[in-house]
């Protein structure tokens, strides 16, 4: 089982990337594809691990093969090292190379740059590395900032200013959603029938009571992400009474 970010650490503490590793940072995800190229394949997101819903794999798999197709049309012979018989990149060089197509792509590289943040603020790599990476002297990077790209050093978030949470009231569908799973986790714990009563006692994980939940119990805010959430919400307000 993997941890949190464990693929882009990986692939962050190499000095030199191949083209696999360059496409699934730029890209800010990972994909296995099956051999239909599409309808079996999944996707996961580099900084939480966590598989993509499959609705918007396509699109992320049309979204990388763009950024490979621009990131083969470029360039790198001064700066490609083959090792082991295949080519391989320095690091840094990449992300002077994502700055820079940053100026005339749009969103495109936007999961690129959370990673980065990410790996800033977490330590992975430095602010040094990120501001060292340059390709291009200094000039363009003044274009960049006039039309407000993230050239520069992303600030990690601990560095930044927080904005103060105002307090709301919940809205009636949020009471609603939680009072829904308050209802399914009653049903489950008084009902009489024989596999319910069976099946709570071997509830062993989150992820098994989740999981029971979504499949016997309709309703919006039954789903595997909201019931996640709430559990893990709900554990930390919650404290056993001393005996």
């Amino acid at each position: 089982m993997t941890h949190m970010a464990e693929h882009l650490e990986a692939i962050l503490l190499k000095e030199n990337l191949s083209t696999t590793d360059v496409v699934n940072l730029l890209a800010g995800n990972r994909v296995l594809k099956d051999k239909g190229y599409g309808n079996g394949s999944k996707a996961y997101n580099l900084i939480t691990d966590e598989q993509i819903a499959k609705n918007k794999t396509r699109n992320i798999i049309e979204k990388r093969r763009l950024i490979e197709e621009i990131w083969e049309s470029s360039g790198h012979d001064k700066y490609r090292i083959e090792l082991k018989g295949e080519f391989r990149f320095p690091r840094n060089y990449v992300f002077g190379w994502a700055k820079e197509k940053a100026l005339s792509s749009g969103s495109l590289f936007e999961e690129f740059f959370a990673c980065i943040r990410y790996a800033i603020d977490r330590g992975l790599i430095t602010p040094q590395d990120w501001a060292a990476s340059k390709r291009n002297q200094p000039s363009w990077l003044d274009e960049a900032r006039e039309k407000n790209f993230p050239v520069d050093m992303p600030q990690p978030e601990s560095n930044k200013e927080k904005p103060k949470k105002q307090e709301s009231e919940p809205s009636e569908r949020e009471i609603n959603n939680s009072l829904r799973i308050i209802g399914a986790m009653r049903d489950i714990l008084t009902s009489q029938d024989g596999d319910v009563k069976e099946q709570k006692k071997n509830f062993t994980s989150d992820s098994q009571l989740i999981n029971y939940l979504v499949a016997n119990y309709d309703g919006e805010g039954l789903s595997v992400s909201t019931l996640k959430a709430r559990f893990r919400d709900g554990a930390n307000l919650t404290e056993r009474k001393k005996k």
